[in-house]
């Protein structure tokens, strides 16, 4: 078995710039890939998405005399179909079988293993499922953040045209009217053309740091995820095998202890036969082994 196990990264963090612009607007977004729950990505490692890629490539295995040092899953599994992608199919069943994944809510880690009959195979596995996995979250973070950069550049062109507006207002506004202090009216309408100016003066600072930070996100190639434990090769074979071992042991004690009591049975119950007295005994045995029995019973009521 090999695992592996790692920690999403912002996972429960605060949303993006111009995620919390837009929810302050009161329009209702997704949540970024930051907010992904551990369960989310218990999931992706199990999902058909991840599973397809893994099966499709070839992996290293412990060398042998016989075989090459690489090996397909479709051979290791030794799976058949009468087209691709029933073969693809029965590989990713059979994979999901080998893939185990866990969370941790308390710390947010998400672990996972392989279990192969190769050491060298299982620990290939393990670490294409967690490249893959990492793949998809910077892909999909890319993704959020395009279209973050579209919509707060468009918003921000939009505000930073209103800001023009107000502001040329409240210039045309001081100078047709230089002394306004003794009017009521005038000094109202200049207070509110100072608050759309700042209230504008607002907006535009934050877009433009989201549609910054957008920008960022969008070219980011850096992991996403912090690796808490690398899938390595296992020095020591799991002890798989036992616990079945076991249970065919038993099962076969108690098939053999039956077929060894009814051929004594048989033996007895001729001897029986043969000795009247004997068959006279054995019949009192169990009338007394019956009543004993019911009394038991009885007394448990």
């Amino acid at each position: 078995t090999s695992s592996a196990s790692f920690l999403p990264e912002g996972s429960g963090g605060a949303p993006s710039g111009a995620v919390a612009l837009a929810q302050q607007f009161g329009f209702s977004v997704g949540d970024r890939g930051g907010e992904r729950s551990p369960e989310f990505y218990a999931d992706l490692v199990t999902s058909d998405e991840i599973l397809r890629q893994v099966v499709t490539r070839s992996f290293p295995r412990t060398p042998t005399e016989e075989g090459s040092d690489e090996v397909d899953l479709f051979t290791h599994y030794k799976v058949v179909g009468a087209t691709e992608e029933e073969r693809i199919e029965r590989a990713v069943y059979a994979l999901s079988r080998d893939l185990s994944v866990t969370t941790d809510r308390d710390t947010g880690i998400v672990r996972f293993s392989v279990t192969t009959s190769d050491p060298v195979l299982s620990r290939g596995m393990a670490a294409l499922v967690l490249e893959l996995v990492n793949d998809f979250d910077l892909t999909t973070r890319r993704s959020q953040a395009s279209a973050e950069r579209l919509f707060s550049g468009e918003r921000l062109t939009q505000l930073t045209g209103e800001l023009r507006e107000v502001e040329d207002s409240l210039m045309n506004f001081s100078l047709e009217n230089r002394l306004f202090g003794n009017s009521p009216s005038l000094q109202l309408e200049f207070e509110r053309l100072q608050r759309a100016v700042a209230r504008r003066e607002a907006l535009v600072t934050s877009l433009a740091q989201a549609h910054e930070s957008a920008r960022i996100e969008e070219v980011r190639n850096t992991p996403v995820i912090t690796l808490i434990e690398s899938p390595r090769v296992p020095a020591i074979r799991d002890p798989r095998g036992r616990v079945t071992t076991i249970a065919v042991g038993l099962v076969t004690g108690t098939i053999l202890g039956v077929f060894l009591a009814f051929v004594r049975n048989y033996r007895e119950a001729d001897r029986m036969k043969e000795d009247p007295q004997l068959a006279g005994l054995s019949a009192l045995w169990s009338e007394a082994v019956n009543d004993v029995t019911r009394l038991f019973r009885r007394s448990s009521r």
